[in-house]
């Protein structure tokens, strides 16, 4: 049963607990860093997860589809804190209050089930993730950021001390990696401002993580 029919056919005394809402392109559906006590279900478009690092640089982590859900972790881990989620076209969801999601788990196996997908399906991502990254280059994981940056539009603020921060490597293996990288017609640094040179390079050396 897919998640739309799973929500179509949820109990009435949990319908009656729905909490419908409307977002803007571009506005937040989430704020990060707050508790979060619901469950939230994307009905009408596209919206995006996003992780800010301490010096305010957004990275993409997840994209959400009509009928997807998200805020799941957090109404079962009080200790968790939100990420930003945005919405990527105008959007409509369900917020689902936590007491309500846990009554809906216990009548409905369907639900139930997808709810253990979704945290299994999140926890396997995220492993995988660590583990590709700690076996990526310097090279790699500028390249990486770099492409994180610009798919969101934000490749004009990041800078070299950012970019350092982000990939954890010192700003001496950081020029070497960058300077390998402009002379394979990858990427420009001018100006203190990084640019791509070719999207098409950039994701053929991406391709193994993407």
């Amino acid at each position: 049963m897919d998640f739309k029919a799973i929500v179509n056919d949820a109990p009435t005394f949990i319908t009656k607990q729905f909490i419908y809402r409307k977002h803007k392109k571009g506005s937040l559906i989430i704020y990060p860093h707050e508790q979060n006590d619901y469950l939230y279900i994307l009905t009408v478009g596209v919206a995006e997860v996003y992780r800010q690092s301490y010096e305010g640089t957004m990275l993409s982590l997840y994209i959400y589809d009509s009928y997807s859900c998200f805020g799941e972790i957090e109404i079962f881990n009080e200790n968790m804190k939100t990420l930003s989620v945005i919405a990527k076209q105008n959007c409509e969801t369900i917020a689902v209050h936590k007491t309500n999601v846990y009554e809906w788990m216990k009548m409905d196996f369907n639900f139930n089930l997808y709810i253990i997908k979704q945290l299994a399906s999140k926890l396997i991502l995220s492993s995988d993730t660590s583990a590709k990254l700690s076996l990526l280059t310097v090279k790699d994981r500028i390249l990486l950021s770099i492409y994180n940056h610009y798919k969101i539009g934000e490749l004009h603020n990041l800078t070299k001390q950012i970019l350092s921060s982000e990939i954890c490597a010192p700003i001496r293996s950081l020029n070497r990696s960058i300077a390998q990288c402009i002379d394979e017609g990858i990427i420009h640094y001018k100006n203190k401002k990084f640019s791509i040179h070719s999207i098409e390079k950039i994701e053929q050396c991406l391709e193994h993580f993407r």
